[in-house]
């Protein structure tokens, strides 16, 4: 069998990656991974992400795979919920906006005045958090503004990378799961909360599934980096949809907890789940591949680690993740925590530490002083997190659960790796520290046809790769229980 090579890039809230995949009919090789910056521009009190740098990034990485070897496919998936809008000439109407951008600071609220939190989960399937697509294009009408009425396309991040690299425009269906704006069994746009909103509707697409080829890289491209044509191909372009579709034998009544700026974490579902329960649970549903979806919860992670060493610049200190992982190894629990979902926490600027003591003051708890108790108390508030929604799915929701794979770039911190461990009380298997490239990777090779479902990708990551195991600590369980239930009392957890 003639191997394949293919490009992927994956584009995360603090930074992009790159990698080289080939496959020679048995095994998948990763690797040549090519890092970069994605660091956001705040003009005039906006904050947007800078699209060009990382576009020109894709481009490096591009010329740099091409030089010493035929390359079959490029591919680009992304986080969620970010969006451009494009005139009828194919041009982008207004930068790209950060979802952290105050612009939504309160459209949520006014947003559910007209339709209900209850509706809206009914009518998606989805609970969307201020991130989320939906209230950003519902912050144009609360503020009245016209921008929607010039838009003649909106294009979802990778989609509208993959149109720049190709020219062909596409919505791709996993990527549009994350907006908010889809019907619960993510078969089509929910035109109806677009009308009880009063947002128009003719700048959507039609949506396409993954693994479908989108034309070849243009020509203009091809010529300025000097390399050959290639394919480009829409693959699962949510990052955490992307990583899931690449977990090892993964598949019914397994969680996966995938880490990064963000935790995203649920189980495979065939049906979207909308009762009562799971609403109250703050879970959503979304797409993947071949009729799969996922029912998850997400909330903040080391978004809060990466503000904490902000902050810490800001004073003059700055710490290593290695340092903060020392750190927070030999640091006593002060039995304290604060809530992932809060959004002052969520929101960018600031001071973390200041912003911490504060939610710990609002709720009855001992303020922290050393740099080592407010590491250990976000990453400790990160594991009870995790507990919580892994027991509702249990407990609540009635899904049995036999294993929990905790993959991307998060599962390095094994101090935090540990803590999982210890708060589940069962093992973890924790791996894949580039599991969205990995997902990436594979979905091209189904689309080229060296693959043909996604239990066929599963099974050769399985053979591929391997997956590091953590047991839970001896005479744990009852701290991280007692934890679990001060957060629930407090109204931290929910």
């Amino acid at each position: 069998m003639k191997g394949k090579t293919v490009i992927a890039a994956d584009l995360g809230a603090s930074g992009g990656k790159m990698a080289k995949g080939s496959y020679d009919g048995s095994r998948l090789l990763a690797g040549d991974f090519f890092d970069f910056e994605n660091k956001p521009v705040e003009l005039n009190k906006n904050l947007y992400w800078n699209l060009f740098a990382l576009y020109n990034s894709i481009l490096q990485g591009t010329a740099q795979y091409s030089q010493d070897c035929k390359v079959d496919s490029i591919s680009v998936d992304t986080w969620g919920a970010t969006y451009g809008l494009l005139d009828s000439k194919g041009r982008l109407l207004e930068p790209i906006y950060h979802y952290r951008d105050l612009r939504t600071e309160h459209s949520m609220e006014r947003m559910y005045q007209r339709v209900s939190r209850e509706n809206v989960f009914q009518l998606t399937g989805c609970q969307p958090a201020r991130s989320y697509t939906l209230p950003q294009l519902y912050s144009y009408v609360e503020h009245r503004e016209k921008i929607l009425d010039l838009a003649d396309t909106m294009l979802f991040l990778p989609d509208l990378l993959t149109y720049f690299l190709s020219g062909e425009k596409v919505t791709e269906r996993s990527i549009a799961g994350t907006s908010g704006l889809l019907r619960p069994d993510q078969k089509d746009w929910c035109y109806d909360l677009f009308r009880m909103l009063g947002i128009q509707t003719d700048m959507l697409l039609p949506l396409t599934d993954p693994g479908t080829e989108r034309g070849m890289l243009s020509s203009s491209i091809a010529d300025s980096l000097n390399i050959k044509p290639m394919k480009v191909i829409s693959v699962i372009g949510h990052d955490t949809a992307s990583a899931v579709a690449g977990i090892p034998y993964f598949g019914i009544g397994q969680v996966y907890i995938s880490i990064g700026t963000n935790i995203n974490m649920g189980v495979e579902v065939t049906e979207s789940i909308t009762g009562e329960t799971a609403f109250r649970g703050g879970y959503k549903n979304a797409a993947v591949m071949e009729d799969r979806k996922i029912l998850y919860r997400d909330f903040a992670a080391f978004w809060m680690l990466n503000e904490f060493q902000r902050s810490c610049r800001e004073e003059g200190r700055s710490y290593s993740y290695q340092e903060m992982m020392d750190l927070a190894s030999v640091s006593e629990s002060k039995g304290v925590f604060v809530d992932a979902d809060d959004e002052i926490l969520n929101n960018a600027g600031g001071n973390i530490k200041e912003k911490i003591n504060t939610f710990l003051e609002r709720s009855g708890q001992k303020t922290l002083s050393e740099d080592a108790d407010f590491i250990r108390c976000i990453l400790e508030s990160i594991a009870l997190k995790v507990k919580y929604c892994t027991e509702y799915l249990e407990k609540e929701l009635h899904i049995p659960l036999h294993k929990i794979s905790v993959i991307n770039g998060g599962t390095r911190n094994y101090v935090l790796m540990q803590m999982i461990s210890d708060a589940l009380a069962r093992p973890v298997y924790c791996g894949l520290p580039y599991a969205t490239l990995t997902g990436n990777i594979l979905t091209q090779l189904y689309a080229l046809g060296e693959l043909k479902s996604v239990n066929e990708m599963r099974d050769l990551s399985g053979r591929s790769f391997s997956m590091k195991e953590y047991y839970p600590e001896k005479n744990r369980r009852e701290y991280w229980d007692s934890g679990l239930q001060k957060m629930i009392e407090k109204g931290i957890c929910k």
